[in-house]
């Protein structure tokens, strides 16, 4: 079978008065080269130099190749020159133009861009455990009525995906998204082939994506320490303390809180890396408990989960929360409104 090796044309990045071809694989875009000189420094640099006399032309514009994956150039110059494309959060996208974005715009110096991609990464990754309660994605269509501090503007919801952010975060040092990152892909790590990708790398967006060696013995321990001990500090409440103060019926609100270790054990049993989740609102609707006792262990689940979430980031050998969250502050503080 014979194989077409032939470059392709983009149409939506092929401009009949552009002046440069940029190629990457087979994938070519006609685009203008003062544009691109203007958005980004490293372009500048890269096309102040002359042209060889027997530089190789398209259509009469000089080619210049980049080594970088065809899908992410293609989200990379389509936000350059449609500026629609790709909007500024709390607007919706996707983590494949997310991921081109951010990735290039890093590489290649185009500074608006980069804080505008390193925003939409930050969405579903908070630093604060009550935003991360309180935002969450909206799959229906049309712009949202919430807070921008309630959106999160994409969805993180595979184990690639989650591979891939840590990848990312990475290489445009953006740590204050791996805690929450490292906790997502800890709690999916029983899903068919998620331990092989952990293990041997993946693909997301047709981007070969792995794990560091470091990041990959990081988030082994850390999942192991998630695992062991996160959910039974998570459902202590249910048993302890013995007796509450204002309860009225202490023998049968103590009954009915051993239901709710009862109810639990199956979802430890199924998935014991959730310690976040593992008991939710829903939750305490099958407590027959009276009101007394369900609003001081309201409080107590409230500080076990605060607890936790304070020791994630050194669950996963990441500096402490204080820490990332100056960073954070330091890379987007003035545009991202959470």
């Amino acid at each position: 079978m014979q194989v077409d090796d032939k470059p392709h044309r983009i149409p939506e990045l092929w401009f009949e008065d552009g002046n440069i071809v940029i190629q990457a694989g087979k994938s070519q875009f006609r685009v203008h080269r003062g544009i691109l000189s203007a958005r980004s420094s490293v372009f500048q640099d890269m096309l102040s130099f002359p042209q060889p006399l027997d530089s190789e032309l398209v259509e009469g514009c000089p080619v210049v190749r980049l080594h970088d994956a065809e899908t992410e150039v293609t989200v990379f110059l389509r936000a350059i020159f449609d500026p629609d494309y790709f909007m500024p959060f709390p607007a919706k996208t996707q983590f494949e133009i997310l991921q081109g974005c951010l990735r290039l715009s890093h590489k290649y110096s185009v500074e608006y861009l980069r804080l505008r991609a390193l925003v939409h990464l930050s969405s579903p990754f908070r630093t604060a455990l009550s935003e991360w309660d309180n935002a969450y994605w909206d799959d229906r269509e049309g712009p949202s009525n919430r807070l921008p501090s309630e959106v999160e503007s994409w969805l993180a919801d595979d184990v690639s995906t989650f591979i891939a952010v840590i990848q990312l975060a990475r290489e445009v040092d953006a740590p204050w998204v791996l805690p929450v990152t490292f906790y997502g892909l800890s709690c999916r790590l029983a899903e068919p082939m998620a331990l092989t990708e952990v293990l041997e790398g993946t693909v997301c967006n047709g981007v070969p994506t792995t794990l560091s060696p470091q990041d990959r013995k990081a988030f082994f321990a850390g999942h192991r320490r998630q695992t062991s001990a996160s959910p039974i500090a998570m459902l202590a409440f249910l048993s302890d303390p013995r007796d509450i103060p204002g309860c009225m019926v202490p023998d049968e609100c103590h009954t009915g809180r051993l239901s709710g270790v009862d109810l639990t054990r199956s979802l430890i049993d199924e998935n014991p890396s959730i310690p976040l989740d593992i008991w939710n609102e829903d939750s305490w609707y099958d407590l027959d408990i009276c009101s007394a006792c369900s609003a001081y262990l309201k409080g107590k689940h409230a500080a076990a989960r605060q607890a936790f979430w304070d020791q994630l980031p050194g669950i996963y050998s990441l500096p402490p929360w204080d820490e990332l969250i100056r960073m954070k502050t330091e890379a987007i503080g003035a545009h991202a409104p959470f």
